[in-house]
This record gives C-alpha cells, sequence and structure tokens, in this order.
C-alpha cells in the first residue's frame, strides 16, 4: 500500500478517536481555584481543538456537581472520567487525552492514567 495512503488512514482513526470525546468543564468565575488553573484548559482545549469542549458556567445554569472546578471526561467507549480540583485536572487530563489519542482508541483496560487513586470513576 502507499505509504501516504498509510498516513493518510492513520491520521483519520487518530482524528475519529479524539473527535469522539467530549469534555464538560464547569467553573464560577468566582473561585479562587478555577482562575489559577483557567490558563491550563484554555492552554489544552486549544491543544485538543477536535475534541467537544463545553466550558459551563455554574453561576449560570442548574448542575448536579459537588464543587468548581470539576471536568468530565466523556470518553469514545461511553465512560465518564471525573477529575476535580485545582490540583487533580492538571495533574491527570493530559494523561487521560493522551491515553485517547492512542491509535487503537484504548479502553478502560488499557489506560495506564487509571492506575492513579486520585481518579473518581
Amino acid at each position: 500500500m502507499n505509504k501516504l495512503i498509510v498516513v493518510a488512514l492513520i491520521g483519520l482513526l487518530f482524528v475519529s478517536c479524539v473527535s469522539a470525546m467530549s469534555i464538560n468543564y464547569y467553573y464560577s468565575p468566582n473561585c479562587g481555584h478555577c482562575q489559577k488553573i483557567a490558563p491550563f484548559i484554555n492552554q489544552v482545549s486549544n491543544q485538543y481543538p477536535d475534541v467537544n469542549w463545553n466550558i459551563l458556567d455554574v453561576t449560570q445554569g442548574s448542575y448536579n456537581i459537588q464543587g468548581t472546578p470539576f471536568l468530565e471526561l466523556i470518553t469514545n467507549d461511553g465512560r465518564n472520567i471525573l477529575l476535580s480540583g485545582s490540583y487533580e485536572i492538571p495533574e491527570y487530563l493530559e494523561c487521560e487525552l493522551n491515553e485517547m489519542s492512542t491509535l487503537d482508541c484504548p479502553t478502560s483496560t488499557t489506560l495506564n492514567c487509571e492506575t492513579n487513586s486520585f481518579f473518581i470513576r
């Protein structure tokens, strides 16, 4: 098979894995922790434009969450990965996104990020 075709197919698989993900990020404009990680959220959302990003101001709606900042990553296989706080979100979000970006679209049994006890599953 032509090398260019193989590269194109790999690229399509990568985009389909990443674009199948959604992230709901809940924040409050009055939250110091949210303000602390705002630059990180902005940077990561720009690095992963194919992810469906929903940035939700909790003062503008009714959401069933315990506090902010709070992030829900909905994977391509239907799992919800929940991260909270100004430590946990920056520490683990990119690991999850990188794992989801692999060619074979990993499932919960292949994620390396899952071994950390800080994840709320």
